[in-house]
């Protein structure tokens, strides 16, 4: 299979259409048909299913484009960079909200006042959102919870935290209670995906207690918002609401039995084709993992 392959695959998931893909390329339809077919021959597997005139991707389909997008990206990029191998390149880095928060402000002002050169882009999402992006070539780096398929990534110890539960000062609760009585409240989580999440459903599973889940939402403030009002418990990275603890707006519940710990990494696709100014960026991040 060549560039090209991949280049009209990845067009027609785009369009969701032969016909669109085709004018988009300036190729004709049969082109574009035939080398569908290809594909499909080659890999043996049906890439599109075919329904009322219109393409819907498979899982096969799902599985490739993650490949292709990252293959045509990183051809593209590496062309640009060997065209120019002193040229100064961004880095896109994704950061998971708790490590967005605490820890990354540092880091960037800090790299960029040693390398002033180097522009740095950030994203913040969560850990899941992070990961789909690195597949796709979209972001260089990702400091995250250790990915759901770590077979694609070289993932590094960048950091830890733990996981607390807070509520409000005047809450009606004990200061240290069982994970079980803990479920009985009801309870503030960040989205699916997250890994602060991912660690709370963990725990919760462990003792097989159905969660009272009152609220979920991707905004940190908004959750602490809610407990601040009373409106159950909060289970997040301590590092996010110990300013909260500190003002005595928050504070934290100790869960009997547990030492919720969670680790951060700093992670960057196998097939990653690294340009000096990653290359910089990622020294930079090994020496302040080994300070820490």
């Amino acid at each position: 299979m060549t560039l090209r392959h991949l280049r009209i695959f990845s067009e027609v998931c785009r369009q969701e259409s032969i016909t669109l893909a085709a004018e988009s390329m300036n190729m004709a339809q049969p082109a574009v048909s035939y080398a569908i077919r290809e594909l499909e021959s080659y890999y043996g597997t049906k890439l599109f299913e075919r329904m009322n005139r219109r393409l819907y991707i498979t899982e096969s389909g799902e599985q490739l484009l993650l490949y292709a997008d990252s293959i045509l990206s990183q051809f593209d990029e590496a062309r640009d960079v060997l065209r120019d191998v002193h040229a100064v390149t961004r880095v896109r880095i994704g950061t998971n909200v708790s490590f967005g928060i605490s820890a990354f402000p540092k880091i960037f002002s800090e790299f960029s006042r040693r390398y002033p050169q180097i522009p740095l882009y950030t994203k913040v999402e969560n850990s899941r959102q992070i990961e789909e992006h690195l597949m796709r070539n979209e972001l260089d780096f990702g400091i995250m919870d250790y990915p759901l398929n770590p077979r694609f990534f070289v993932c590094s110890p960048i950091g830890k935290d733990s996981m607390t539960a807070v509520c409000a000062q005047d809450y009606p609760v004990k200061e240290s209670i069982t994970m079980e009585e803990l479920c009985e409240h009801p309870l503030l989580l960040r989205e699916k995906g997250s890994g602060s999440r991912n660690m709370a459903e963990g725990f919760m599973e462990k003792y097989k207690r159905k969660q009272n889940i009152v609220m979920e939402s991707i905004s940190v403030q908004s959750l602490i918002e809610a407990c601040s009002s009373k409106m159950g418990i909060l289970m997040i990275s301590r590092s996010i609401v110990e300013p909260f603890m500190e003002n005595h707006r928050l504070k934290e519940i100790k869960i009997q039995g547990t030492q919720p710990a969670r680790e951060y990494y700093f992670v960057h696709h196998k097939s990653k084709f690294l340009t000096r100014s990653m290359k910089d960026f990622q020294e930079y991040m090994t020496a302040q993992s080994g300070q820490s």
